[in-house]
């Protein structure tokens, strides 16, 4: 299945191990998942401020985990360093640690996104050599040996600042209240939180509230790639609630067709990234017309998906048939 969240990802992993037990019902709260927008309207998928408190709560309420904050953002970096190394040095066998790290110092990791610093989640373990230590990356599915110091190199980064622990010994099956109430509070069937901050990130650098200069707008979206790949998690609620009526979501028709509308979501925003960077290359503040009808688009395309979404966990709820018309309608051309 697609990753699409180091922290979800991370703690999704021992979920997966458990018999009996499905991950999926807790990337409902990805799609449209935080993020911030500082006070020079830059987009970022992290902020300093971020604890996900409510990943974290809603984990405990669906598998009966609670995730404990180990890291102290009161002391400085070296004391959390040492407090993670005490940490993934007696860590009990039923102990998931996890760390914020900086990926760009870690070269020979693969780094997508190309992004200097890469703020990116984690999970530790010691080996028998006190010199190496086993890191897991789920999000990217990668494990492997790297030395201690060159990964503690990385948690020292200024952009890198977090780190939870739980611990997997009595996990629950999600009740079917509980999923319902978690997708409920999740749905934002009124507003796509993405796009209208894109949309205001634009307006704020060009047009008659530009209050940036246009030539900043590239950085002020360089990290849509990033927040794009979470609109894959509807992918998993889709897939998810076919299962749960009976339904294989492979081959699937209606299922492969809101898979190609996701995709389009999702490859429409870079779209909409290199037309704004053209945008602020040329200085031509007429081309933000054209990001403006994308980011509409959008906005159309994805009420679409959460509709059709929403009418298949209705048919869940209510234990119907799916009805017909969760297939998308695709808008008529002119």
């Amino acid at each position: 299945m697609i990753k699409v969240h180091c922290f979800v990802s991370c703690v999704c992993e021992i979920i997966k191990r458990t018999p009996g037990v499905d991950h999926r019902p807790f990337y409902f709260g990805v799609w449209d998942a935080d993020f911030s927008v500082d006070e020079t309207h830059v987009l970022s998928y992290h902020s300093p401020h971020t604890r996900h408190e409510g990943f974290r709560n809603w984990y405990r309420l669906l598998y009966g985990i609670r995730i404990e904050e180990w890291y102290d953002h009161g002391r400085d970096k070296e004391a959390n360093v040492a407090h993670l190394a005490a940490l993934v040095e007696g860590r009990p066998q039923d102990r998931q640690v996890m760390v914020m790290l900086d990926m760009y110092r870690l070269p020979e990791r693969e780094n997508k996104f190309h992004q200097n610093p890469f703020p990116h989640y984690v999970m530790l373990e010691a080996t028998s050599d006190p010199s190496v230590w086993f890191m897991s990356d789920p999000d990217f599915r990668w494990e492997g040996e790297l030395p201690k110091a060159r990964i503690l190199d990385a948690v020292r980064s200024p952009a890198a600042a977090g780190g939870f622990y739980f611990d997997g010994l009595e996990i629950r099956h999600t009740s079917r209240e509980a999923v319902a109430a978690y997708f409920r509070q999740c749905m934002k069937g009124d507003e796509n939180p993405f796009t209208d901050a894109v949309r205001r990130i634009l307006r704020a650098h060009v047009g008659h509230e530009a209050c940036q200069p246009l030539d900043h707008l590239t950085l002020a979206l360089r990290e849509i790639p990033v927040m794009a790949i979470r609109k894959y998690a509807y992918e998993h609620a889709f897939a998810w609630l076919l299962e749960e009526q009976g339904r294989q979501a492979e081959g699937d028709e209606g299922f492969e067709t809101w898979c190609d509308e996701i995709e389009a979501l999702v490859k429409t925003y870079t779209r909409i990234q290199y037309r704004a960077m053209k945008l602020a290359m040329t200085g031509n503040p007429s081309l933000a017309a054209s990001v403006e009808a994308l980011l509409d688009e959008q906005d159309a395309r994805e009420f679409r998906i959460k509709s059709g979404l929403q009418a298949l966990f209705t048919a869940w709820w209510q234990d119907q048939p799916t009805p017909t018309s969760t297939t998308p309608q695709t808008e008529p051309t002119t």
